[in-house]
C-alpha cells in the first residue's frame, strides 16, 4: 500500500515538474515581450492591479588578471579539499531530490 502511495506522489510530482518547465518557459517569453515593450516607449515603471514591473540596469564585472588568478588559485584548492576530504561537515537536515523521468508518461 505504501508503494501505491509513492507511486501516485511522485507520478502527480512528475506531472508539476512538467508543467513548471512550461511556465518557466513561458515566463522568459513573456518577460522578453514585456521588456522590448517597456524599452521601445521609453517606459522604466509601471504598476497595474496584476503587479509592477521596473527595469534594472545589470552590471557586468570584469576583475583585473590578478584578481581572476587568485579566484582560479580559490577554486583549484577547495575541489582539492573536497577531493581529499579536508573539511568540516555540517547536517542541516535532509532533502527530496527529484528527477524527472527521461520520457514523460
Amino acid at each position: 500500500m505504501e508503494n501505491l502511495k509513492l507511486l501516485s506522489l511522485l507520478r502527480d510530482l512528475e506531472v508539476i515538474k512538467s508543467q513548471q518547465k512550461l511556465l518557466d518557459e513561458q515566463e522568459a517569453v513573456y518577460r522578453a515581450q514585456i521588456l522590448a515593450l517597456m524599452q521601445d516607449n521609453g517606459i522604466e515603471k509601471e504598476s497595474t492591479d496584476y503587479g509592477s514591473v521596473r527595469l534594472q540596469s545589470k552590471q557586468k564585472k570584469i576583475y583585473p588578471k590578478h584578481i581572476k588568478e587568485l579566484e582560479n588559485q580559490f577554486k583549484e584548492a577547495r575541489k582539492l579539499a573536497d577531493d581529499m576530504g579536508d573539511y568540516d561537515k555540517i547536517i542541516e537536515g535532509n532533502i527530496l531530490v527529484y528527477t524527472a523521468p527521461s520520457a514523460p508518461f
